[in-house]
């Protein structure tokens, strides 16, 4: 019996401790990545890697297969339907399923966002709130630009902890993964290195820093810019530990998302469109169309993932509006 029990999470703790450093090996010696990632997102990476190889003693306790695991069994099966089409014993279950998905989710957001909180991180060393004044110059120069990267700066911690712990105790353990290849092709293509192809097509014209003919109309519209990505970073703090894309880790009522389903994709387009005002023409408004079209879909995709969900079914019936309150 004792064998037995600590069996079970020998094989628990080297199958996760298997896709932990196949991932780290991807980031490190990949060209895309090892290109990509800059130095010490790949050191906090390796890090993160050899503090969870230490974490054996915790795996003693777990009763249930780990995510590596059901992600092994589900690549033995899929191997075993490429030689055998019509096997039924290699039909994944849902858990096997969720697994490998999350895995993969993992896999492509972790790093991304570790090298867009380090960016950030970074970006506010180099900003200093000194020799404070209560005029509109100190508001531009000073306030306004530290204010916007603190503000992403927390975004990007609370989607770094989301994407790096799942647990019971947190309550964010993972319920599903989206199942539609459209699903994770609208949310892919919003990160790199998928968007910086669309935009070399289409062009990126929001400016966060852009300016107006008149100092004043600058802060009435970097104001404007800052509350709505406070409401997106609002969204963040709401969703917790449940911070992550493409998942359904329990469903989130409480901030934002009580007035409306989908606060962070509305407040960011907003905030892009107020952003290319000075600058409009044809090819900005094409380009911005594309990218508010690509996060519709987005939350269209994530409705449909959402909704076999009972908990987040009765979520719509209390907040009907997607968008903008009262509207739509």
């Amino acid at each position: 019996m004792l064998l037995d029990n600590i069996k079970n999470p020998l094989k628990y703790y080297f199958s996760n401790l298997l896709f932990v450093w196949l991932a780290l090996l991807a980031f490190i010696y990949t060209p895309y990545y090892s290109a990509f990632l800059n130095p010490t997102t790949q050191q906090i990476l390796f890090s993160l890697a050899v503090i969870y190889t230490l974490a054996f003693p915790l795996y003693l306790f777990l009763k249930s297969p780990s995510k590596g695991y059901l992600a092994l069994i589900a690549l033995k099966k899929l191997a075993i339907k490429c030689i055998r089409v019509h096997d039924e014993k290699s039909n994944l279950e849902k858990s096997e399923k969720t697994a490998l998905l999350f895995i993969m989710v993992k896999f492509f957001f972790l790093p991304i966002m570790v090298n867009f909180l380090l960016d950030n991180y970074f970006s506010l060393e180099g900003y200093s709130l000194k020799n404070f004044a209560a005029s509109q110059a100190y508001f531009l120069n000073s306030f306004y630009p530290f204010a916007l990267t603190l503000l992403f700066f927390i975004d990007t911690l609370w989607f770094v902890f989301g994407y790096t712990f799942e647990a019971g105790f947190l309550k964010s353990k993972v319920r599903s993964v989206e199942p539609t290849f459209f699903g994770w092709f609208v949310a892919l293509i919003c990160y790199p290195p998928f968007n910086s192809v669309l935009n070399s097509y289409i062009g990126w014209y929001p400016n966060d820093y852009i300016e107006l003919s008149q100092p004043s109309s600058t802060a009435i519209l970097r104001i404007s810019i800052l509350a709505l990505i406070g409401i997106y970073t609002w969204a963040t703090l709401a969703l917790g530990a449940k911070s992550s894309n493409l998942t359904n880790r329990g469903i989130v009522s409480k901030g934002p998302y009580a007035l409306i389903r989908h606060p962070a994709y509305a407040c960011k387009n907003l905030a892009w469109w107020l952003t290319v005002i000075p600058v409009m023409n044809i090819y900005a408004f094409i380009s911005l169309s594309v990218w508010t079209i690509i996060y519709y879909f987005r939350a269209v995709t994530e409705e449909k993932h959402l909704i076999a969900d009972p908990d987040y079914h009765d979520y719509c019936r209390k907040v009907r509006y997607k968008f903008i309150p009262y509207v739509w």
